[in-house]
């Protein structure tokens, strides 16, 4: 007969000492710390323009003049904060950016046209590390997979900002083609002058990527 001796629970972050507030309070905030830090960080991409880095600096602290923040400002009425998008929904920031029936549908597309299969979180933070840090897909393609999230969240913004102030408005299809281009545009003015062309990012992004089937 086998007989098990149990000699109780183990806390596995400090397995010599035992589970300490001060010890699970270090790692708790270091952790976030640095996932944050590391956050902040690719909001500055060297591939991008330096106007696009502060506007995503801005949407990773909350502090775009979208329709809820100016109404906690006291700068618009309850009334006047409808999504840009015509969904009918308050306009909040990660509702505008991912969770909006028109401007998430984008998002869709871009999965669509990179050929990838994601559930994107409703957090800013949580969408920019894991659509940045996609599971399965080699480190060299983050810095790519970035540029298109900034180039995403950019065009957003400003189809956003035509509807509000001038009226105007594009179909998904175009503001996709305006996502290719300026991911595009980005890459290889800073990054790779001639590794592949446009109608090759248009069509078979993960190649140009180097990830190989």
């Amino acid at each position: 007969m086998a007989y098990v001796v149990v000699r109780g629970w183990e806390w596995i972050l400090d397995p010599f000492n035992g589970y300490t507030v001060k010890g699970t309070y270090q790692y708790l905030t270091m952790h976030d710390t640095s996932l944050a830090t590391g956050l902040f960080d690719a909001a500055w991409l060297k591939y991008v323009l330096l106007k696009v880095s502060v506007f995503i600096w801005r949407l990773l602290r909350n502090r775009l003049p979208i329709k809820d923040n100016l109404l906690r400002r006291r700068v618009l009425h309850h009334e006047d904060i409808i999504c840009a998008g015509g969904c009918g929904c308050q306009e909040t920031t990660s509702h505008l950016f991912f969770r909006c029936d028109f401007f998430g549908s984008l998002w869709h597309l871009v999965y669509q046209w990179i050929g990838i299969i994601f559930t994107p979180p409703e957090s800013v933070r949580d969408h920019l590390h894991q659509f940045g840090h996609l599971a399965g897909l080699p480190r060299f393609t983050h810095s790519f997979l970035q540029v298109i999230w900034h180039a995403d969240c950019w065009v957003v913004w400003k189809e956003r900002n035509n509807r509000i102030f001038s009226h105007t408005a594009k179909d998904l299809e175009t503001l996709l083609e305006s996502v290719k281009f300026l991911s595009f545009a980005w890459l290889k003015a800073k990054r790779i002058p001639s590794a592949f062309s446009y109608a090759d990012w248009w069509r078979h992004p993960l190649l140009c990527m180097g990830v190989r089937e």
